[in-house]
């Protein structure tokens, strides 16, 4: 899943002192050194965004200074590549890297392939006696590990407001879904028949899907049978799917643009333009605010914990960034790789790379630590809540995705006879995956 990820400006100068300090005042930009074949790894990553470069090269740099004989060769590449460049060298098993960064969804493919190795058991059970469950989902096959978490993935739970637009209304930051929807309506503002201003937009690739499956998880029923399989049939699946689908047909606070108009501006980007009031996201675009659009957090857009559906904080979420060692390394290699992996996985290293790149730790006691919360805002609505995480599933969330939205598009535009044939249809189409 492709995402903006800009760096918080108040963290700048933190992560920029901790990696000085690591460093020693060594390394500085460049991953070259002198060890030998067995001494020397390459660590892939993708370079979308200069904090997540900057972010690897520091923490890179910081082991070599502690281990001179180690030379660790980063090779960024576009997101838009990175993906099938990273399967066809895990899965052909040769002409790759040493150290993968992945992104968790593609796991579902790589780890039962055998293209990973298995994390040792010491590094296995620091990742479970100290991670959140549903951060190392895709990692795990029969019973074992086979990455390393660097992120809490999260899209729910947390709404972005426009200070300024809601003042307009008239209406105030809602507290409960009722209040949300009253909030929604009153934000929305017409041309026509035409949305000039969304009031409640949650139509995007993955804010339907995230929305769906944590109004289902709060009103206590689930998506998932115990087999795995697919129920979207259940009165509760229904009933807020119905309720999504009536909020742009019949209120009118969003509309389907988000999913028919292949345009690449996102809600929350239209927020920041006036253009809506309210939109459902995760935590990492929102630095975008102040740095592409010259607002200012907290006077005119706040970031604020969002009404769940039903009485259960409940919502599910993805596998998010990780790491892997690719299978088939030299004794020593995979040792190195694996001592590497360790390092990162202290806590002084987890809680600079999630500042710098605007994520969540995965790692429980940096998350719910005073020196991140102090740091990193925006993740004041999101901590109580993320215990409630269920991990997605071990399916491809990108099918799944499409699927939900293709199927909710046609609803909304009258394409299905009710609910129940819809949903049928989509319960089919997803158990075929």
């Amino acid at each position: 899943m492709k995402r903006k990820v800009v760096a918080i400006l108040s963290v700048v100068a933190l992560v920029a002192g901790l990696m000085a300090t690591m460093t020693a005042c060594g390394g500085g930009g460049s991953s070259s050194g002198g060890g030998s074949d067995d001494k020397t790894l390459t660590f892939w990553t993708h370079n979308d965004e200069d904090s997540w470069n900057e972010s690897y090269q520091g923490i890179v740099d910081a082991y070599m200074e502690a281990h001179p004989d180690v030379t660790i060769n980063i090779e960024a590449f576009p997101y838009d590549e990175y993906e099938s460049k990273v399967q066809t060298a895990l899965m052909s098993k040769e002409g790759g890297a040493d150290i993968y960064e992945l992104w968790g969804g593609w796991c579902v493919d790589f780890v039962p392939s055998g293209a990973l190795e298995q994390l040792p058991e010491d590094v296995e059970k620091e990742v479970r006696d100290e991670c959140y469950p549903n951060t190392y989902g895709t990692l795990e096959n029969d019973g074992k590990l086979f990455g390393l978490p660097l992120e809490y993935n999260i899209e729910c739970g947390g709404l972005i407001v426009n200070n300024n637009l809601m003042k307009d209304a008239g209406t105030q930051v809602p507290k409960t879904w009722d209040e949300l929807k009253e909030a929604a309506k009153k934000g929305t503002q017409m041309k026509g028949d035409d949305v000039e201003v969304k009031g409640f937009d949650f139509v995007n690739w993955d804010g339907v899907m995230y929305l769906w499956t944590s109004m289902i998880l709060s009103q206590g029923a689930n998506y998932l049978n115990d087999d795995g399989t697919f129920n979207v049939t259940s009165d509760e699946a229904k009933k807020a799917w119905e309720e999504l689908a009536s909020m742009v047909t019949d209120d009118k606070v969003t509309t389907l643009s988000g999913l028919d108009d292949g345009s690449d501006i996102e809600g929350y980007q239209e927020l920041y333009a006036g253009q809506a009031m309210m939109v459902p996201r995760g935590p990492w675009c929102l630095a975008e605010g102040q740095n592409d659009f010259g607002l200012e957090y907290g006077k005119d857009y706040s970031y604020v914990a969002m009404p769940f559906y039903g009485e259960e904080q409940k919502f599910a979420n993805e596998t998010g960034w990780s790491l892997g060692v690719a299978s088939g390394l030299s004794d020593e290699k995979k040792a190195l790789a694996f001592d590497f992996m360790q390092f990162f996985f202290s806590d002084e290293i987890m809680i600079g790379h999630n500042l710098a790149c605007g994520t969540i730790p995965a790692k429980k006691a940096v998350a719910e630590s005073e020196e991140y919360l102090k740091n990193f805002e925006y993740a004041a609505p999101l901590i109580p809540i993320l215990e409630g995480g269920q991990f997605i599933g071990m399916f491809n969330t990108d099918v799944f995705k499409e699927n939900v939205n293709n199927v909710f598009s046609a609803y909304c535009k009258g394409q299905y006879d009710s609910a129940d044939a819809a949903l049928k249809e989509l319960e089919d189409n997803l158990n075929k995956m």
